[in-house]
């Protein structure tokens, strides 16, 4: 009767994490099968799926739009989240002086814009930024220059974009960044200081090989959150990639060959097929599984270290 009951009472703790293996595998590896299954397909959503190997594949590389929408997320990822990443850490380490005052109230108004909806923000800037009657284009009337066509032009449709980028992912930083701060010893920086070091050296000595972990995953994550740049452009152009194409990133080609929402026979720039829209979803994960391997091997490293 012993050796029965040791050999069913493992199952009682089988039992107990077994609801979060049924809702990973019915959330998260069928739909991976079905994914992989989907791309050997070409299929339209209403009528019958054509099994046609790996020939998506072969579409992805010879197509083209898959990469021109890869080196456009990537210009753009540049221009808007490596600015919020350095404007970030700069404010971080202003905030994290002991005598500033109102700390509190900075860190709220800087992480507000992370909390507010990307459809509204969008449609704020869709307004700012309007060509004919947009407040930046006033201003720039008012000091005598002349006005840009934001939403029309490659170069400011790009540069819109970033912005919002940069508005939206900012306080995120920061936050992480006073976290990484708070953990830096203050017995170093008092050091520094008995040594004569100006703000500016403890800042390169000090904190920024203190938060080397800490920048690890920012820049993990403020890429990773990069490539998947979709909302603003989205909501700026109606799921259009905008004039010239300037707006299209990855997961906006994706949501075109998927029929996202939104898009009818009329408005969609290409043709629906599922089955290519899942070998761009494939593509963008393998990066994303490239990058976590190479942010696993340097924070690895960093620890070693």
């Amino acid at each position: 009767m012993k050796t029965q009951r040791r050999g069913i009472r493992p199952w009682r703790e089988y039992l107990s994490i077994a609801p979060f293996f049924v809702l990973f595998a019915a959330f998260s590896v069928i739909p991976l099968i079905y994914a992989l299954y989907l791309s050997t397909q070409q299929w339209d959503g209403l009528g019958a799926s054509e099994f046609v190997g790996l020939l998506q594949w072969q579409r992805l590389f010879e197509r083209g739009d898959f990469f021109y929408a890869a080196g456009n997320t990537a210009l753009i990822f540049l221009m808007g989240q490596v600015p919020a990443v350095l404007g970030a850490l700069v404010a971080a380490a202003v905030l994290a002086q002991p005598k500033l005052r109102g700390r509190g109230f900075y860190q709220a108004a800087f992480f507000l814009p992370q909390v507010t909806s990307l459809v509204v923000v969008a449609v704020v800037f869709q307004a700012v930024f309007s060509g004919n009657f947009g407040i930046v284009n006033s201003a720039l009337k008012s000091i005598g220059l002349e006005p840009v066509m934001w939403l029309t032009d490659e170069w400011g449709i790009r540069i819109v974009i970033a912005l919002m980028i940069i508005w939206r992912g900012f306080g995120y930083f920061l936050v992480i960044f006073m976290a990484g701060l708070a953990s830096i010893d203050s017995s170093l920086y008092e050091a520094a200081k008995i040594d004569g070091a100006g703000a500016v050296r403890t800042f390169w000595s000090i904190t920024i090989p203190m938060l080397r972990p800490t920048l690890v995953f920012v820049i993990l994550t403020g890429t990773i959150s990069g490539l998947q740049i979709f909302t603003e452009p989205q909501v700026l152009f109606n799921g259009q990639g905008g004039p010239h194409n300037a707006g299209m990133t990855m997961m906006l080609l994706q949501y075109q060959y998927l029929g996202g929402p939104g898009l009818t026979a009329a408005t969609s720039p290409v043709r629906v097929d599922l089955g290519y829209g899942t070998v761009i979803g494939w593509a963008v994960f393998i990066l994303l599984l490239a990058l976590a391997a190479i942010n696993y091997r340097v924070l690895r490293r960093n620890t070693e270290d």
